[in-house]
């Protein structure tokens, strides 16, 4: 009898205590505000946005979670906006068991700017991306000419060849686009300029040109020529006529 009394007693404990769980526990979590806002970005220097510049974001599209109750906050309607800033590779928010919100930001990375025949300014990712109103200085070749948003993909391998490289990535200043869509490669060193042609064979290319700099420029001096052209296979052709002028 005694034992029986005790297990009804056990079971009317645990019965209890659930039903507390499923009613004062949720109650105290409807109440819960939010703390804070957690910033996580990669702190390096092609960062084209920084952690004040995420806060200030949520402040002024109505999106900062702070003081705002936990149940209410849709952690969704955060990362569907932040995902549309094209500066922003992937945006993921979430709740902490703390009452914050954590925000884990992922940004493009840029690879050259761009200055098309329409006077838009933007610059292009390693993956072809557009990335607009980025403000801050990066050190990057400029794409200018005949371009268009269409070429991005041309401007990406050849941003990507001279970026990847650190002789071309100090060497190589702008990037020129002819009507034809021909490239020109205007240089920091050297009174010359450099007749690509399409953007194709782009390493082979380069490696032809980087043997007749080391063999060619270093011996006969880095102004003997006004024009370099490396569009043909096996060849590198070179002429005193008067400077391509620079646009």
């Amino acid at each position: 009898m005694l034992k029986q009394i005790f297990k009804y007693l056990i079971i009317a404990i645990f019965a209890g205590y659930a039903l507390f769980a499923i009613i004062a526990i949720p109650s105290s979590k409807k109440t819960e505000v939010c703390r804070g806002v957690l910033v996580n970005v990669d702190d390096n220097d092609m960062n084209i946005i920084n952690r004040d510049e995420i806060i200030d974001i949520l402040k002024n599209e109505g999106l900062d979670p702070i003081g705002k109750m936990l149940d209410n906050i849709v952690c969704g309607d955060i990362e569907t906006y932040m995902n549309n800033i094209s500066a922003i590779k992937e945006c993921q928010v979430y709740k902490s068991t703390k009452g914050y919100v954590v925000v884990n930001v992922d940004c493009r990375i840029p690879i050259v700017k761009v200055h098309d025949e329409e006077n838009s300014v933007y610059h292009i990712d390693n993956e072809g991306n557009i990335i607009t109103g980025i403000q801050k200085a990066l050190y990057l070749p400029v794409v200018s000419g005949h371009v268009d948003k269409s070429m991005a993909k041309d401007i990406t391998a050849m941003a990507e060849e001279i970026n990847r490289d650190k002789f071309w990535s100090s060497q190589i200043e702008q990037i020129y686009f002819d009507k034809n869509g021909k490239i020109i490669l205007i240089p920091r060193v050297g009174n010359h300029i450099i007749e690509f042609g399409e953007a194709d064979n782009i390493e082979k290319k380069f490696n032809k040109l980087y043997t007749f700099y080391q063999n060619g420029m270093n011996n006969i001096g880095w102004n003997k020529y006004n024009k370099l052209n490396i569009e043909f296979s096996d060849k590198v052709i070179c002429t005193k006529r008067d400077r391509y002028g620079k646009k």
